[in-house]
């Protein structure tokens, strides 16, 4: 069972037959006063007299009186057709919930009569009005909001719901009202006003009285699920624990996201739940992995440590790991959080909290746009994320105190503010560990800070730190007190097995069984441990090197060596390598020394290996056979290119293929040793003192006296060369002259002057960069490596900022100069640099990826003066432009050196072009692309037209700022796009000189209208006038046909035989032309028009027809996943299985078409189809009893998955395949959902994702526990078998840490925990999640917040279940008995209280409806902004109006001015008229509706019935309890007999006959209902009838929580 929370419901009441519908009389009494005043408000409104009220009106006789109106404009019959329907649909609403009304009470009046008149009476005053039926609408479509939902009742309303219903039916009489009295006073104005209704002050105040009253709504019951339950019985359960966890979820969130929030994390640092990614714990954990198993315990012998991790009162709360670099600290430090998090009974405290921070997992560059704080900011936030989200009660604690916090004074502030002095961290029994990889002069002033507010006691500070470091900061006289270890003091016991672990791997030295291997074992363990001194760079160069050997003498000769410095060993480390390695080589390790020091970026192996590769565009060694090449792979994931050519076409080709066959991470390793990978899987210097000793271009030109006499040797004149040659073919025979190769060797030394050394080259390192990032752009082959193109694109600008023209390479400046020309003057280039590839992705995705990167471009670029500055300064470098030597390069050049009309049109007018080119004339119709073109272009033309824009590209980052919502808004307004509809027509030069071309402009212009207007009815009114506008142009425009065929002013039938006649006539085009099926978008079109043409046939009931016309559109090159979906559902509304089998049969025999959309699959179509509520595959694989058919589907798409890397979507879709094997009516394969479940878990703990959710995750696991647990004791079970999946099952959560959350996992935990009880045994890790859940629970007993005792018992009374503690079981049982009861009782006192807040009760009651209503419309007052001064003041009554209360401080909490409902680029009339400026901002009306906050949270469902879906609010019968399914499963005794008689049939139950039960005893309220205040109900058996919570609590610390900490205060 879920755990319980305080969401809103749908009934009342003690159990499911406790509710009533029945209204009673003080009810019924106050219904029928508000439809007496009703009646008389109609009657008024009929001008008093009663024969214009029609007491049997009808909606036919509203909707006749309706179609008189119309007649009178019939130019308007468009706007009348959906008008008309918003208007049939409010009415029927309306007389579904009058009908409501007259069911619960006499039918005295007529409820929905009343309101058809009161809408009649409207519909005449406005009679004329042009833009009555587009108003109303829109009102209208308001009000059927809040009318809708109630109609889910019917014959269900209990009489709090009938009152609620009829107020909402005299609101709507209200309204009309309203809107009469609007034509009488304000004729003239509202001529010239839009959304005439809806901007009115009245009817907005009364829009939100109906809105107040549906949030009662809400709590007197939930509509939807209603309906859901109501229609399908057998989700109810499934329904409502989703609402519970999904209450409880959504809380943690805000909570979470507020602390993040408030912390600083930069939006790069946050992932999609606006949470920080974890990379804290992926270092960590990495880390972990890489570690020697039983290193790191000597802790535990150091008096020193051991002391400061466990004594109640250390001497020294400050611990100080020191030593060099690289001698092992970050690995000590990794394995004591390890073992701080299994003290068990050695820790100072029930409970450990450990907060950690790694250097390595905080890598970044120090110039960093996206976030330019601080070493010490970035720790704190790191700590403080770590410590407040460590536990509930912190949480809570935290996200309070950041809500009443009004400002955080940097980092130190935060500390004191949201931990050092938090009140959760004064009553908690909780040590807190805060680790800190690294010591930096910033931290002092945590320490101090540390040492003046922190409980040293609760709160423990453990550093690494380099001896100087120490000196620096930690040893001045006022510095903070510590404790010191050494680490290589202490720490040779971990040197000796790290020593062994890594000869384990060598050949020659692994098999201890050879004669003296276990000596020499002995003698390298010996020699190293104590000539390297714990150094595990000497370590490993030593270790290296003895791999390499098998002689005993060269072995010997390497333990020599060992014992060298540090510094020495570098020094020959570089050398050795600028000796042993060839020119390429070298050069390969200078451009990945470029790419570590000047990339904005620290690199994975891949990517690096594919900027390493950009520039080797020719395979490195020449062909000298006939024969073809084996492939040459890429090893990139975005792109596999091979090369397989004849002599000929190999030398001429350009493929790009890496340096050598030998992978880069191997190269690494054994070629360049001066580099690793990080443990986050980043290249770096193998240690950062290695870059110390690497010399600069300039000192590597001039090799100092030490390095010459090193190198002498290889340098050898050609004259010298000569000589020696001349004397060998004089004494040597020609044989063997060849045979030893001189002439090899000789070409080799003639180079050695030549000699290029390993060095750092700061001058040229952008420039290099950005001739790579150019390199990228303007070739076609290398920007379809996504991760090239985004990093060129995204980083371009940054490094050309970053080059010093007068000091970079002559050479590359020549270089990059016609690189720059083209980039801004070819197609390639421009959409490289500004338009969307990623077509074939989710738009989800796409927002996500690649659209932040064409943004970042539009802001440098094209609205900022960023980019074209830049332009104009390389091009006014003569180096740079002198290379430049094409006709059209030349007069760009020019034009940027002396621009006619700005820079913006000088640099960005072919991309421009290029833009408007792919807006107007190219087939790419997806919303991205029109938004990216349109983007650019209203940019642009601002530009040109001398806009003020800012010239910083930092103004448009944030996007809650003005300039990025006026230029990045996704919808236009129509001014806007005929702006640039007009540039572009003039532009690109007469584009529409035949019938044909202008019918193709216009079925553009109508689908940008149709994705980007601003306004729906323009959207509808222009794009379908100019789609048929194209099709009179040219009937044979069949983009035209298609989208006129689909829009609802066509008809079915007309639009059925508009998509036959395009495809009929496509299928002859293709008959004749058999080239025309190779153009992508040709195939897209047939697609479509074949797709939609089956939705028509469908829609007319020809549905076998409509059927293979949908499986016929598969066969071309085209993929609509979100449309495949919704198909399916028309076919399964039908019950038409067979359909949707041969669908999915022929996705899958065209997977090569639709596998690059893998993206679109997941999120597009299998999560439509297969939510929590839907079994659809299963369904029709079992009436067609075709199980293969959805098997090979998911087969195959796991396989596409797989070779996409998309390991989130993978674990989806491997979910949605178990769930749909369980779903089945037959016999699950169980053996098959845990294979696949096993599967998803081990992709994504391969693959860490910081975007899936855990909820999701932690689904997963949960099944399989349950299933596990099962297997483990069905006879005939053996004890092989048992121990086998008992290992299994503990493997699911295999660390019990403190840091690990028991929310979200307990029903894993306590399947653990039921394991180990039925073997009779408890484990280490079942014994430490008891602790836990035990220590949680009581801990939320003794907060200050009753909310959370609710899930405390349903904690507690999980685990009791599983350990049979019978007693404590029954109490947590019947305390939520006694909080529904309290809280039932809370809630129909609320209901039962008058409708009025007690501080208006003197003055509501005075007023009526009406009365507040003509006190409001006094105050109503428009807006109005002049033409000559449109400048907003901050004067009152001016301009923008402050929000009551004042301070410049808008309602809606913003300090910039509010927006208006008007386009800035269409200012609102003058009105000289006095009545109608604004004096002061409108008064809200006081309504008599409660606030929805102020109100109780009703209780929801405590239990349901697994077997017949009963469910109770407050148990009043005995229930069953199944302990072996944890007391997730709860039977009724109807259902329970079922069961065990095996006749209970219910679909994807898990529980079984033979599994274990026990009583829930019904809520025995005369026995409790003197219940005090903070007892517990004990079990009936028991002669106390209760005891005290405290008592209670320290009965279970004494039962299951260590001796040390059960007398500790919690």
């Amino acid at each position: 069972m879920p755990p319980p929370t305080t969401l809103q419901s749908s009934t009342t009441g003690m159990s499911a037959g406790s509710e009533s519908s029945k209204v009673d009389l003080a009810d019924q009494k106050e219904i029928e006063a508000i439809w007496k005043e009703v009646n008389a408000k109609v009657l008024e409104l009929a001008g008093g007299d009663p024969k214009k009220v029609k007491n049997s009106l009808t909606i036919d006789d509203v909707l006749k009186y309706i179609d008189s109106v119309q007649k009178t404009d019939a130019a308007k019959s468009e706007e009348y057709g959906t008008f008309k329907t918003i208007v049939t649909t409010t009415l029927q609403c309306i007389g579904t919930v009058g009908g409501i009304v007259t069911d619960g009470v006499s039918n005295v009046f007529a409820p929905a009569g009343m309101c058809y008149n009161a809408f009649t009476f409207v519909i005449q005053a406005w009679q004329g009005y042009e833009g009555t039926f587009t108003n109303l609408a829109e009102l209208l479509d308001k009000c059927v909001e809040f009318f809708e939902r109630l109609q889910s009742y019917q014959g269900r309303m209990d009489g709090r719901l009938t009152r609620l219903a009829s107020q909402n039916l005299r609101l709507f009489v209200a309204i009309c009202e309203r809107m009469i009295k609007l034509r009488k006073k304000h004729n003239r104005l509202f001529r010239f006003t839009q959304q005439l209704f809806l901007n009115d002050d009245g009817v907005q105040d009364l829009l939100g009285m109906m809105d107040k009253l549906n949030s009662k709504e809400a709590l007197l019951v939930n509509a939807q699920t209603y309906r859901i339950v109501s229609d399908s019985a057998g989700d109810i359960k499934l329904l409502l624990e989703a609402q519970r966890d999904a209450k409880r979820s959504d809380e943690a969130k805000r909570w979470r996201r507020s602390i993040a929030k408030a912390l600083g994390f930069p939006g790069t640092a946050l992932d999609s739940d606006e949470e920080p990614v974890l990379t804290w714990q992926r270092a960590f954990e990495t880390r972990l992995n890489s570690l020697v198993d039983g290193t790191g315990t000597w802790w535990k012998t150091d008096d020193t440590f051991s002391h400061w991790a466990t004594a109640q009162y250390p001497e020294e709360s400050v611990l100080v790991l020191s030593g060099a670099g690289g001698t092992g600290k970050t690995s000590m430090m990794a394995n004591t959080i390890k073992s701080i998090r299994r003290l068990g009974s050695e820790a100072p405290s029930s409970r450990v909290v450990v907060a950690y921070y790694f250097a390595d997992g905080d890598k970044r560059k120090p110039d960093d746009d996206d976030d330019d704080s601080g070493f010490l900011d970035r720790v704190s936030r790191t700590l403080l994320w770590q410590l407040a989200t460590s536990y509930e009660a912190m949480t809570k604690s935290v996200a309070w105190t950041v809500e009443r916090a009004t400002h955080f004074d940097g980092a130190l502030d935060r500390w004191n503010q949201l931990f050092f002095k938090n009140k959760e961290l004064q009553n908690s029994n909780t040590t807190f560990y805060l680790f800190i990889d690294t010591q930096d002069p910033d931290l002092d002033k945590l320490l101090q800070e540390y040492y003046k507010s922190a409980d040293q006691t609760k709160v423990r500070v453990f550093l690494t730190a380099r001896p100087d470091s120490i000196v620096e900061c930690l040893s001045k006289k006022d510095g903070p007190a510590f404790a010191e270890v050494r680490i290589t003091s202490c720490s040779s016991g971990d040197v000796e097995k790290y020593i062994v672990s890594r000869m384990d791997a060598m050949p020659t030295l692994q098999d201890t069984s050879r004669q003296d291997i276990p000596e020499w074992r002995q003698v390298i363990v010996d020699q190293l441990r104590d000539q390297c001194g714990g150094d595990y760079y000497r370590l490993n160069n030593s270790l290296g090197a003895i791999s390499k050997v098998h002689l005993i003498e060269d072995l010997i000769e390497v333990l020599k060596e060992a014992g060298k410095p540090r510094v020495t060993q570098i020094k020959a480390e570089i050398r050795q390598l600028n000796k042993d390695r060839t020119i390429k080589e070298v050069r390969e390790i200078n451009e990945i020394i470029v790419w570590i020091e000047q990339g904005r970026e620290y690199f994975g192996v891949d990517m690096l290996e594919a900027l390493l590769s950009v520039k080797h565009q020719k395979p490195s060694f020449t062909l000298r056979s006939e024969h073809k090449l084996p492939p040459l792979l890429r090893r990139h994931h975005s792109s596999t290119l091979t090369l397989s050519a004849s002599l000929g076409d190999t030398e001429q080709s350009t493929t790009r293929t890496a340096i050598s066959l030998l992978p880069l991470s191997q190269k690494l390793r054994d070629k360049y040793p001066i580099f690793s990978i990080t443990d986050s899987g980043k290249v770096d210097w193998r240690n950062s003192e290695i870059k110390n000793h690497v010399p600069t271009l300039e000192d590597s030109q001039d090799i100092d006296a030490e390095n010459e006499a090193e190198l002498a040797p290889q340098i050898i004149q050609e004259s010298e060369i000569t000589i020696v040659k001349h004397f060998l073919t004089k004494v040597c025979p020609k044989e063997l002259y060849q045979r030893f190769e001189f002439d090899g060797f000789f070409s080799q030394k003639m180079g050695a002057s030549s000699k290029e050394f390993i060095h750092i080259d700061s001058e040229n390192g952008h420039i290099k960069i950005v001739h790579t990032c150019l390199l990228i752009l303007t070739d076609v082959e290398l920007r379809s490596q996504t991760v090239l193109r985004r990093y060129a694109a995204y980083w371009l600008l940054e490094h050309m900022e970053a080059v010093n023209l007068s000091e970079a390479d002559r050479k590359l400046k020549g270089l990059v100069g016609p690189l720059l020309v083209r980039l801004f003057t070819e197609d390639c280039g421009i959409d490289s640099l500004f338009w969307c590839f990623d077509v074939n992705v989710s738009s989800k995705t796409w927002k996500q990826g690649e659209a932040i990167n064409t943004r970042e471009a539009r802001w440098e670029w094209v609205y900022s003066k960023a980019g074209v500055r830049q332009i104009e300064r390389w091009f006014n470098d003569s180096t740079v432009t002198k290379t430049v030597t094409s006709p059209v390069g030349i007069a760009f050049i020019a034009a940027v050196k002396t621009p006619q009309e700005g820079l913006h049109q000088a640099v960005l007018s072919f991309a421009a072009k290029r833009m408007a080119t792919h807006l107007f004339l190219k087939v790419e119709f997806l919303k991205r692309h029109f938004l990216t073109a349109t983007c650019f272009l209203r940019g642009y033309l601002a530009r040109l037209e001398g806009t003020q824009m800012p010239d910083d590209p930092q103004a448009y980052r944030s996007m809650e700022g003005e300039d990025y919502e006026r230029w990045e808004s996704s919808t236009f307004s129509s001014e806007a796009l005929q702006k640039i509809e007009t540039w572009a027509t003039e532009a690109l030069g007469n584009p529409k000189s035949t019938p044909a071309l202008e019918s193709q402009w216009e079925i553009h212009g109508a689908l940008q209208a149709f994705q980007l207007y601003d306004n729906d009815e323009e959207m509808k009114t222009v794009s379908q006038k100019r789609a048929r506008r194209a099709l009179e142009l040219n009937p044979q425009n069949w983009h035209a046909c298609h989208f006129v065929a689909g829009r609802p002013s066509t008809s079915k039938e007309e639009g059925a035989e508009l998509l036959k006649r395009a495809k009929g006539a496509i299928d002859e085009i293709r008959a004749n032309d058999k080239e025309w099926v190779y153009s992508s978008a040709n195939t897209a079109l047939l697609a479509r028009i074949t797709f939609d043409l089956g939705n028509q046939l469908w829609d007319l009931g020809e549905f076998a027809s409509a059927a293979r016309t949908h499986r016929e559109s598969l066969d071309y090159d085209y993929v609509h996943f979100n449309s495949y979906a919704k198909i399916l559902g028309k076919y399964q509304d039908r019950g038409q299985w067979n359909e949707s089998i041969a669908f999915i049969e022929t996705l899958n025999s065209k997977s090569g078409i639709w596998k690059a959309y893998f993206d679109e699959l997941i999120n597009e179509f299998i999560m439509p189809i297969l939510d929590e509520d839907s079994d659809m595959l299963a369904q029709a694989a079992d009436a067609t009893n075709n199980w293969d058919a959805i098997k090979t589907f998911f087969t195959i798409a796991t396989e596409v998955g797989g070779g996409h890397q998309a390991y989130e979507l993978l674990f989806s879709l491997r979910e949605a395949f178990a769930r749909t094997l369980e779903l089945t009516d037959g016999a699950v394969d169980e053996k098959m959902v845990v294979s696949i479940r096993v599967a998803a878990l081990e992709s994504i703990k391969a693959h860490p994702s910081d975007t899936l959710s855990q909820h999701s995750v932690n689904q997963v696991t949960d099944s399989l526990a349950q299933i596990y647990l099962n297997q483990a004791f069905e006879p005939p079970a053996s004890e092989e078998k048992t121990e086998s999946l008992g290992s299994l099952l503990t493997g699911l959560l295999p660390d019990v840490e403190d840091g690990m959350e028991t929310r979200g996992k307990i029903v894993t935990i306590c399947c653990i925990i039921r394991y180990d009880f039925k073997r009779q045994k408890t484990s280490a890790a079942a014994k430490r999640w008891i602790e836990r859940i035990v220590r949680a629970s009581i801990e939320l007993l003794s907060d200050s917040d009753d909310d959370n005792d609710a899930y405390a018992y349903y904690l507690l009374g999980q685990l009791f279940a599983a350990i049979e503690d019978e007693e404590n079981r029954v109490v947590t049982w019947n305390m939520r008995n006694a909080l529904q009861t309290r809280d039932i009782a809370k809630w129909e006192q609320w209901v039962s209280t008058p409708i009025a807040s007690p501080t208006k009760t003197h003055v509501l009651r005075q007023d009526s409806i009406d009365n507040r209503l003509s006190r409001a419309s006094s105050d109503m007052s428009m807006l109005t902004i002049s033409r000559q001064d449109s400048t907003p003041t901050s004067g009152a009554g001016q301009g923008n109006a402050q929000a009551p209360g004042g301070d410049g401080v808008n309602a809606n909490g913003s300090e910039k001015p509010a927006r208006t409902p008007t386009s800035s680029s269409a200012p609102e009339p003058t009105l000289n008229n006095d009545e109608f400026k604004r004096r002061g901002p409108p008064r809200r009306i006081e309504t008599d509706i409660v606030e929805a906050e102020d109100a109780p949270l009703k209780p929801t469902k405590l239990v349901y019935c697994d077997g017949c879906d009963n469910h109770w609010t407050v148990i009043d019968e005995p229930l069953m309890d199944c302990a072996d399914c944890v007391s997730n499963v709860q039977f009724c005794q109807r259902c329970h007999a079922l069961l065990m008689n095996g006749e209970l049939k219910r679909k994807g139950l898990k529980c079984k006959r033979e599994h274990k039960f026990a009583v829930i005893p019904a809520w025995d309220a005369e026995r409790f209902k003197d219940l005090p205040k903070s007892c517990l109900p004990l079990p009936a058996d028991n002669p106390k009838r209760w005891v005290p919570l405290e008592e209670w609590k320290e009965t279970l610390k004494r039962l299951y929580l260590p001796e040390k900490t059960s007398s500790a205060s919690v």
